[in-house]
């Protein structure tokens, strides 16, 4: 009888406990997926995969940012995964309500390419594309794509008035692209034509006929309208600005002009001294009149369109207003323009 008791007390504990585990187990489960759900709905991460990482080097970064609960797992399911899943260098737009296992199949690829999604920002000289191409891991050295773009074999209908001796800046257009991982740099280079070409189509590129220049013209005044403008609604103000005062052969005075002559690599738009605006070179336009021989960067659509569309004004001068709005205090005469220059200091 007593040994009849002791079992069933045995029996009853193993019960009792396997029903604590189950409970506690559940409420793990409900806990996880719960945060899951919270996980699902956050706004995705842009996750880059460098040249040359590893298993351990990407995890721990996922980690850190957030993307995934733990590098120990990930690095654990890439050894257990595919033998022949390679991190596939490249930007990616990660959740981190993704699960590990689907987060390893968009940044490795088992025999394919995959693809990267690369942002080119409006404004950008061409040699920030390439920098951004090398640090993304998409291509192995900037120099790549700067060597690509100095191929002469590009022929495209819109480049007809561009000057042989002239760089494709300006016609690199900025946009968000997807590339695939094994992309060449003159892949890249094409495809960013292609977009041009398409963003910008004859009837549009027609228009500049209207104002009096070739559109090689009018793209290089939009680059400076690209790196002069804040507020979108401002840039056909400042085209008829630059428009106005070729008109009167007037120097564009842009100091963004200035900015591409002097940039560095590191700091390719620098805060500019009177020294440098002193400083002889084709696209100074304080020292040289008329409009640089190219583009200094590459504008967004609203920039094109804005100079092959420029508002009807009598302006020839502007400057910033100084309150940090990003606005711009526009003036016919030099008297006037003086006072809003007073205006913008008072404002700083």
């Amino acid at each position: 009888m007593l040994r009849f008791m002791i079992q069933t007390l045995k029996v009853s504990a193993v019960l009792v406990l396997a029903v604590a585990i189950v409970f506690t187990s559940q409420r793990a489960l409900s806990h996880y997926l719960g945060q899951a759900d919270e996980l699902r709905d956050s706004e995705p991460v842009t996750f880059s995969v460098q040249n040359e990482e590893t298993a351990e080097s990407v995890g721990e970064r996922l980690e850190e940012q957030g993307i995934i609960r733990s590098s120990w797992y990930f690095e654990m399911r890439m050894r257990l995964g595919s033998s022949d899943a390679q991190l596939n260098p490249g930007q990616y737009e990660l959740s981190p309500g993704m699960a590990v296992s689907e987060i390893i199949d968009e940044i490795t690829t088992t025999g394919t390419a995959g693809t990267a999604t690369i942002r080119f920002q409006e404004g950008w000289r061409t040699e920030q594309y390439a920098e951004h191409l090398a640090e993304t891991g998409l291509l192995e050295s900037a120099d790549e794509f700067m060597d690509a773009v100095a191929s002469p074999q590009w022929d495209f209908d819109f480049l007809a008035s561009r000057p042989a001796d002239a760089q494709l800046e300006g016609y690199l257009f900025p946009d968000t692209y997807e590339f695939r991982g094994d992309v060449t740099a003159e892949e890249i280079v094409e495809i960013l034509l292609e977009t041009f070409e398409s963003r910008v189509p004859p009837e549009l590129q027609e228009r500049a006929d209207d104002l009096g220049y070739n559109f090689h013209n009018v793209i290089t005044i939009a680059s400076i309208i690209e790196r002069e403008a804040v507020i979108s609604e401002e840039r056909p103000v400042m085209a008829s600005v630059f428009f106005n005062r070729m008109e009167e052969n007037m120097p564009l005075q842009a100091d963004p002009t200035v900015q591409y002559v002097v940039g560095q690599p590191g700091n390719w738009w620098p805060e500019i001294t009177q020294e440098d605006i002193n400083r002889m070179a084709p696209h100074n336009t304080y020292q040289r009149p008329g409009i640089p021989p190219w583009p200094i960067a590459n504008p967004s659509l609203a920039s094109i369109q804005a100079a092959l569309e420029p508002d009807e004004t009598d302006y020839l001068f502007f400057v910033a207003t100084g309150d940090g709005s990003g606005a711009h205090r526009f003036a016919e005469t030099y008297d006037e323009h003086q006072q809003n220059i007073e205006l913008a200091r008072q404002g700083q």
